[in-house]
């Protein structure tokens, strides 16, 4: 029970950063048509994620406009997007945000905790461009220095 409220508040912050990010920019998009995949794979100290959501928000500050597509990481830390239910997502410019339900035995363990900002799209400092045409897969490795 105590990690579905660890999710969900987790989810809670990944909404409310997405929410930010879409109120300057509207739903308008210049970027060009044509869909394209995205999928790719998440680690944390070396390791693979073992699971959380990955958000791509549209980056308004660069053209890109409409809702974001959130996926969820796979016990190998792997990713694939979905957008209306289909594999092919619109090109442009993203945001990315990754939540993970909080560790509290990593840090009683002297384990680092992955990044909390990471979970805003607006503050994680993660950007991807998705050009039309192409197969795209990501790879975003996670590091935080111990000791």
């Amino acid at each position: 029970m105590r990690s579905v409220v660890q999710l969900l508040i987790a989810t809670v912050m990944l909404v409310a950063g997405v929410v930010c990010v879409m109120l300057p920019g509207g739903c308008s998009s210049s970027t060009p048509p044509g869909p394209v995949t995205v999928r790719g794979r998440v680690t944390f100290q070396g390791q693979p994620l073992t699971g959380g959501l990955i958000v791509f928000a549209p980056d308004p500050d660069r053209g890109s406009g409409g809702r974001p597509i959130p996926s969820e990481i796979a016990p190998d830390g792997t990713f694939q997007l979905r957008h209306n239910g289909a594999e092919e997502i619109p090109p442009g410019w993203y945001r990315v945000a990754i939540a993970v339900v909080p560790d509290r035995s990593a840090l009683s363990a002297g384990k680092p905790l992955f990044p909390l900002q990471l979970a805003r799209p607006d503050r994680s400092g993660l950007m991807r461009e998705v050009t039309p045409g192409k197969e795209h897969v990501f790879e975003f490795v996670v590091e935080v220095p111990t000791g």
